[in-house]
C-alpha cells in the first residue's frame, strides 16, 4: 500500500506570482526580442533575393507560397506566447 500524498500548503508569495518562482526562458523578453530579430532579418533577406532576382519569371510564382509561409510564421511568432501564457496559467490552477 502506498502512502497518499498529501498537498503541500502554497505560501501567499507562490500563489499570488506562479510564473515568477518558475524558470520559463520562453517568455523572457530578450527570447522574444531576439526572435524578431532573427524573422526580420530573414523576411529582409528573403526580399533582397526576391528583389535581386525579379527577372526571373519562375521564381516570381514562389511568391505565391512564399507570403503565406512567412505570413504563418509571423501569427506563430506574435501568438504562441499568449497560448504558452494560457496553458501555464491552467496548469498553476489547476495545480492549485
Amino acid at each position: 500500500m502506498r502512502p497518499e500524498k498529501t498537498p503541500r500548503p502554497v505560501s501567499p508569495t507562490q500563489s499570488r506570482k506562479p510564473l515568477a518562482r518558475l524558470d520559463y526562458p520562453m517568455l523572457s523578453p530578450a527570447y522574444r526580442h531576439k526572435k524578431y530579430a532573427l524573422f526580420l532579418m530573414r523576411t529582409f533577406c528573403v526580399a533582397a533575393l526576391y528583389f535581386l532576382l525579379w527577372d526571373f519569371t519562375p521564381l516570381r510564382w514562389t511568391l505565391v507560397l512564399t507570403v503565406p509561409v512567412v505570413t504563418f510564421f509571423f501569427f506563430s511568432l506574435v501568438g504562441w506566447r499568449y497560448f504558452l501564457e494560457r496553458k501555464l496559467q491552467r496548469i498553476h490552477e489547476g495545480i492549485g
